[in-house]
């Protein structure tokens, strides 16, 4: 009477269905979908399936992803966040890259000084922000127009190509892949683990999702706003710094593409821009389509207005599918 009867080991043969419906449901899969079909497009555009075609625009998407990424971190923080100081930070940063003020032969420690100076710039954002109470749209938007005030000025100073194994390195192939795309890929996986393997990547989504619950949580708002908007900086300077080392130099409009860029590569990459949720993967593939659709339509000679209207379309499109799956699923 007492004897328990054995419990039946797991169905495993269940496991693969579950898996392929968690690969179904991620957000990130109508990107990966679409960036496919535009590959096939070009093909038959071209007349033939090029990998070297997908490989030289992976390294222009690249750049593309490292500013959606940038821009992410901020829109997870909450609804309403965009760091609009992005495209100034981009073009500091190249700028200060490119002035050698450490020496041309010292890459080592001029990266480090203009990631440096992200980090400032993203902690005046935070500053701004926390201390003054300021929304982060309109706050990033002053520091913005300050940043761009100091590019003006120093913009007539000596600024040098910085080459040497820093330019050599992003430019470097092994197999069609530029080594710019390789350093993205790395940059990109660390800032993954940054958001899903530490407490603050914790602490950020749940901030994101409900700010009121996270700090009843002992969630702090202020080093939340700090940390997120400094990897920001950081993330928006390396990638200047980039910039200038890959095309070899810098003007003052370098970062002003990737303002709406940035954010139109977040939404295609299938994130919801009310905060709370991350998707490098996302992002980077959200960039990808961007970049595949504008040398599809360049491929059919199509005007460059009508390229901005297409991508204003495809974000528009993809930001209503989010909206409607999200209501679905309640």
């Amino acid at each position: 009477m007492n004897a328990t009867t054995p419990s039946a080991p797991p169905a495993e043969v269940d496991a693969p269905e579950a898996g392929w419906r968690r690969a179904l449901k991620q957000s990130w899969l109508g990107a990966l979908v679409a960036a496919l079909l535009l590959w096939l497009l070009a093909g038959y555009l071209t007349g033939t399936l090029s990998l070297g075609f997908i490989l030289a625009n992976a390294t222009i998407a690249g750049f593309l992803a490292l500013a959606g990424a940038a821009q992410m971190v901020v829109i997870s923080s909450g609804p309403g966040n965009f760091d609009l100081s992005l495209p100034y930070t981009i073009t500091f940063g190249a700028y200060v890259m490119s002035a050698g003020l450490l020496g041309q032969d010292n890459i080592a420690l001029s990266i480090l000084l203009t990631l440096g100076a992200g980090a400032l710039i993203g902690a005046l954002n935070a500053g701004l922000i926390v201390l003054l109470r300021i929304p982060a749209i309109v706050a990033t938007l002053a520091s913005g127009y300050i940043i761009y005030s100091l590019i003006v000025a120093v913009q007539s100073s000596g600024f040098s190509r910085v080459g040497g194994m820093f330019e050599s390195m992003l430019r470097y192939r092994i197999a069609g892949v530029s080594g710019a795309l390789i350093t993205v890929a790395v940059t990109l996986a660390v800032l993954a683990v940054i958001l899903r393997r530490t407490v603050f990547g914790m602490q950020l989504h749940a901030f994101g999702q409900n700010g009121e619950a996270a700090r009843l949580a002992g969630v702090r708002r202020g080093r939340i706003i700090l940390l997120t908007f400094v990897i920001s900086g950081v993330l928006s300077a390396w990638l200047g710094a980039m910039l200038a080392t890959y095309q070899g130099g810098v003007s003052t409009d370098l970062g002003r593409s990737y303002l709406l860029g940035s954010v139109a590569a977040v939404v295609v990459g299938g994130t919801r821009i009310s905060g709370g949720i991350t998707s490098v993967i996302g992002t980077a593939l959200g960039a990808l389509v961007l970049t595949l659709t504008q040398s599809d339509l360049v491929l059919m000679k199509v005007s460059i207005g009508t390229q901005y209207a297409v991508q204003g379309l495809i974000v528009l499109g993809t930001v209503s599918f989010i909206a409607y799956r999200t209501r679905d699923s309640r």
